[in-house]
């Protein structure tokens, strides 16, 4: 009984010497439990045991509606970019064949203008002579000094462009240069210039007048003909295509350093321009050896 005492002592005073580091978290408790009774006071003022709010069946039925609407909507909205996407698509496809296509017929026109004399004067005579007017059955009974004549006044003149508006007077001077007759096409697009040169067509007819010289292996008058281009009509469409032909027609004229220059100009000055004349820019300077 002696030895319990001291023992009930000593708990007693660790209890005592405890109760200032409780008494904080007493406190703290005591606050919850008066906020919860609080709580339970108004809850019961109010009636009854507080629910979440549930949504109505008609307001549920009407969201439901307007959440499908959309659905359907991203729907079609996802199937109209998709649509667009592949016409995007197909019309890129027939622009790089359109673009292929014009380089091949460039390319057989270079071919063409490349021989002189034999098959080159034998196009051009063909053209010629179907583009003139049908007199020489009437000068056939003449000598063959006399019966040349009017196919070369026919050839050195081209038609008449009066009362044509520019477009058509363009349209004219473009067939002439299609049907390989050089000359006539020549003399009608110097007078379309003349005439329009604040025209939309100005620098286009300025591209084909140089390369009716470059088929022909006027290489000073090609060059001239497409450095006006780019002095002249700059944001012209043909502008890129112009600096393209001005360095091939510069190494024609064996000026292999100026002709680098261009090709390697076009990528900084045209970034825009064709996959097709970059591709063949860069050739060229493959096949002419140009510093990289």
């Amino acid at each position: 009984m002696t030895n319990i005492r001291p023992v009930a002592a000593l708990l007693l005073g660790g209890m005592l010497a405890a109760t200032p580091a409780l008494g904080p978290a007493l406190a703290q408790s005591k606050g919850q439990i008066e906020r919860l009774q609080s709580l339970e006071t108004q809850v019961a003022a109010l009636g009854g045991p507080v629910e979440v709010a549930q949504l109505s069946p008609s307001v549920a039925a009407d969201f439901e509606i307007r959440l499908q609407n959309l659905e359907r909507s991203i729907q079609d909205l996802t199937g109209k970019y998709e649509e667009s996407t592949y016409q995007v698509t197909q019309l890129r496809e027939r622009l790089e064949k359109v673009n292929a296509d014009v380089d091949f017929r460039l390319k057989e026109l270079e071919k063409g203008g490349g021989n002189t004399g034999g098959a080159m004067g034998g196009a051009m005579g063909g053209a010629m002579s179907d583009a003139a007017p049908s007199k020489p059955a009437k000068a056939a009974a003449d000598d063959k000094k006399a019966a040349d004549k009017p196919a070369q006044s026919a050839a050195a003149n081209p038609p008449s462009t009066a009362g044509l508006s520019p477009e058509k007077q363009y349209e004219q001077a473009f067939e002439l240069l299609r049907n390989s007759d050089y000359d006539r096409a020549e003399k009608a697009l110097q007078e379309f210039i003349a005439k329009n040169k604040s025209h939309a067509y100005a620098g286009n007819a300025q591209y084909w007048l140089g390369e009716s010289y470059y088929v022909r292996n006027k290489f000073p008058e090609a060059a001239q003909a497409f450095a006006e281009v780019l002095s002249k009509y700059r944001t012209n469409p043909k502008a890129a295509d112009s600096l393209l032909k001005l360095g091939m027609t510069l190494q024609q004229m064996n000026k292999k350093s100026d002709a680098c220059t261009a090709f390697g100009q076009l990528l900084t000055k045209f970034p825009e321009a064709s996959a097709s004349v970059k591709r063949r820019a860069d050739t060229e300077r493959k096949r002419i050896n140009c510093p990289a």
